[in-house]
């Protein structure tokens, strides 16, 4: 927030064109000026693309939480539940058809 702040102030100050400004002092001044709101400019940008990052880490963090607290819940309520077994190891299925007894 400092840095937005600055930033503001810096704005103001070369609209305003300064206090009793005159002639060169007032064009070096001016020029100083934005060279240091491209540089606070520059510094909001990067705090900007770093708060934007902490965002999308807390957010998906939050998310990875959710989902566990979920899963939790779930195993409570229903009990603890077994992953699918692969095809390969599944019992062998009868062949031999719905009607055929198993001799």
């Amino acid at each position: 927030m400092k840095s937005m702040a600055v930033a503001a102030m810096m704005v103001q100050l070369m609209a305003a064109g300064g206090a009793g400004s005159q002639g060169e002092q007032a064009t070096e001044r001016r020029d100083a000026s934005a060279d240091d709101v491209g540089k606070h400019l520059s510094a909001l940008k990067g705090e900007l693309t770093s708060l934007s990052e902490q965002f999308r880490v807390a957010r998906e963090r939050r998310r990875l939480e959710a989902e566990k607290k979920k899963r939790e819940n779930e195993e409570w309520h229903i009990g603890p539940q077994a992953p699918a077994a692969p095809a390969t190891e599944r019992a062998p299925t009868s062949t031999r058809g719905a009607g055929a007894s198993a001799r």
